[in-house]
């Protein structure tokens, strides 16, 4: 009888799923140790008053190694799909509120962007607006007239000179207003939401591309992701500006006069994507 030989692959693949296996068990246990957080963890309100640095500070002093330190992660999750998918559905005079570093622009430049007649890049941090003009520079493929603009949409952040800017040359311009991973920062996401659909023109669509709190179908998973959210939401909001942890499915239904055409979901339930209407 001859000896048992394993095959490369087959030791290749038994290594990957053993080191697999032990990294999820260890970040699991680890989750579950945490201790548990405060009751209003989860309230925009609550956190509006814990955060460390208003987020506009936060993304000064990350804006140049951003996307070096969200690339990969974005890549492992399949973000640039969702991203892809939400710019198709883009047209008309578009503003992007919350642009950060321009990660859409290269997805807005690869697609059918004929059916855009403009697009409005806006941030209210300036170093990430540079950022995303450097991406724009580079991307040598053609797009619709860019205009970049300040524009801070946070109604926690909101400056006089930030809301004369929308009632003067922005307040209901827009077929179409898109946000991608923006919610997460403002101080009140419901009111925010309503500040986007002022800069919309009556039956213009508001795109939202999100993430926040499990909607998922198994509840003792949606439960584990919800609490692990939680308890690591600090110390993410610190580090990044971002409340990974808010029901903003629910803040864009509390929010009169929109209309919700369709709400998707990603990633264990936690990336939402809604396509709504201003009525």
């Amino acid at each position: 009888m001859k000896p048992l030989r394993l095959r490369p692959p087959v030791v290749a693949i038994g290594l990957f799923v053993y080191t697999a296996s032990a990294y999820a068990g260890f970040h699991v246990y680890r989750l579950h140790s945490l201790p548990a957080p405060d009751k209003g963890i989860a309230d925009p309100e609550y956190q509006c008053l814990s955060s460390r640095k208003p987020s506009t500070h936060v993304y000064a002093s990350i804006a140049s190694s951003y996307d070096d330190d969200i690339s990969w992660d974005e890549w492992l999750i399949g973000m640039p799909a969702r991203r892809r998918a939400v710019c198709r559905l883009l047209e008309g005079k578009v503003i992007e509120t919350a642009a950060g570093t321009g990660r859409n622009l290269p997805f807005i430049a690869a697609s059918n962007n004929s059916a855009i007649s403009s697009l409005t890049i806006t941030d209210a941090s300036p170093q990430m607006l540079e950022r995303a003009f450097e991406v724009f520079r580079s991307l040598g493929k053609p797009l619709p007239p860019v205009t970049f603009s300040i524009l801070d949409i946070n109604d926690c952040n909101h400056s006089p000179a930030s809301k004369k800017d929308m009632s003067a040359h922005l307040t209901g311009k827009f077929d179409t207003v898109v946000d991608t991973f923006g919610l997460c920062s403002v101080g009140n996401p419901t009111q925010t939401i309503r500040n986007m659909m002022s800069l919309a023109k009556k039956g213009g669509r508001i795109i939202l591309l999100e993430h926040g709190r499990s909607s998922y179908p198994l509840q003792f998973l949606a439960s584990f992701i919800n609490s692990s959210l939680d308890k690591t939401a600090q110390s993410h909001a610190d580090r990044w500006g971002c409340w990974w942890n808010r029901d903003l499915e629910t803040a864009a239904r509390n929010v009169d006069g929109l209309h919700i055409e369709s709400v998707k979901r990603y990633h264990f339930g936690t990336t939402v994507e809604i396509v709504a209407r201003k009525e």
